[in-house]
């Protein structure tokens, strides 16, 4: 009854709280990356590693060096034996020019769902006084509900330098750029569906200190992430499709220096469009070049969280609130 309870969840609901507009492909929600679902999901306007592909792919044009990561998430359940199991891995590849390539795989799996024989008889009343016709209650075998996505993305980095006259300065901006095509497949049981989307995404940043001319201030960030914006559909083996919305994400973000403690601090926020607009709220303070410590509000829920840094390996932890059980994010990226 566990796992059966699990196919409900996921199918219907997954990670989102906002159950009265369920959709396709919806284990997406679970999202990626250990360091952005502490920060409560508020990473389209600072999200600048492999991860980005994800929360917006035009962060994918800010990496330097070839990334790879990978994250695990026990959904619901204890840790060696969850209800459902989630994980990603992905690469990013910088190229010439500013450009960077990225490949991606999201799982979600749901196994030994057990199979009932259908109800025998016309009604209750027929069942109540013929016990041949009630169910055992004894499965007669089991199946899996597996759903895929692989995410291709391409991203680049336009660097610019803009002159706002005599009275003020000069500034760097970087505007990277990025789109990603998406496949998706589900199985559950012996019926099958795939589908195709398109995710755009786009970046603005620069420092505040240089259009201020002032080292007090920080680094500004602006980001818009439109996610399906084709129109995707998953089809069935039995040519029914089910729709996909169009999301359209905005967000901003603000990284402070404090030179005096050898660390900085971020604040950011993110809007979605899906699930009638929600709002996400974040915070992550990174020191001593090896800790990060993170804080979030992800729709009214609480979330947190840490990061580590050993040699070029990034360890990453969540712990996420939700209204059926506390969920544990793990995730590592390494820079080569």
């Amino acid at each position: 009854m566990r796992r059966v309870l699990a196919v409900i969840i996921f199918v219907f609901m997954a990670q989102s709280t906002v159950t009265a507009q369920d959709y396709a492909a919806s284990f997406l929600n679970i999202g990626v990356g250990a360091r952005g679902l502490g920060m409560g999901g508020a990473l389209v306007a600072l999200s600048d590693d492999v991860n980005a592909f994800f929360w917006n792919p035009a962060g994918l044009g800010l990496i330097t060096q070839k990334q790879a990561a990978g994250m695990y998430g026990p959904q619901f359940g204890s840790l060696q034996d969850p209800l459902a199991t989630f994980h990603h891995f992905g690469v990013a590849f910088p190229m010439p020019r500013g450009a960077v390539v990225a490949i991606n795989w999201v799982r979600l799996a749901v196994e030994d769902i057990p199979i009932y024989s259908e109800l025998r008889g016309n009604s209750f009343w027929d069942r109540f006084h013929d016990p041949s016709l009630r169910p055992t209650g004894t499965p007669e075998g089991s199946m899996a509900d597996v759903e895929d996505a692989l995410f291709f993305s391409f991203a680049l980095n336009n660097k610019k330098i803009f002159d706002l006259g005599w009275d003020f300065h000069k500034i760097d901006v970087d505007i990277p750029l990025g789109v990603t095509l998406k496949w998706y497949r589900q199985k559950i049981g012996e019926h099958s569906a795939s589908g195709l989307g398109i995710d755009a995404g786009a970046m603005i940043r620069f420092s505040l200190g240089e259009f201020f001319g002032t080292q007090r201030l920080g680094r500004m960030a602006f980001g818009c992430k439109l996610q399906d914006l084709v129109g995707s559909k998953l089809t069935w083996d039995t040519r029914h499709q089910d729709a996909i919305p169009l999301n359209f994400r905005i967000g901003f973000s603000y990284t402070h220096q404090l030179h005096w403690a050898d660390s900085r601090i971020s604040i950011a926020y993110d809007h979605e469009s899906r699930f009638t607009g929600l709002n996400h709220w974040g915070v992550e303070w990174r020191g001593f070049n090896f800790l990060s410590l993170r804080a979030g509000i992800n729709s009214k829920e609480f979330t947190c969280g840490a990061g580590f840094f050993i040699w070029k390996i990034q360890a990453d932890y969540a712990f996420l609130r939700h209204e059926l059980d506390a969920l544990h994010r793990i995730s590592c990226q390494i820079r080569l």
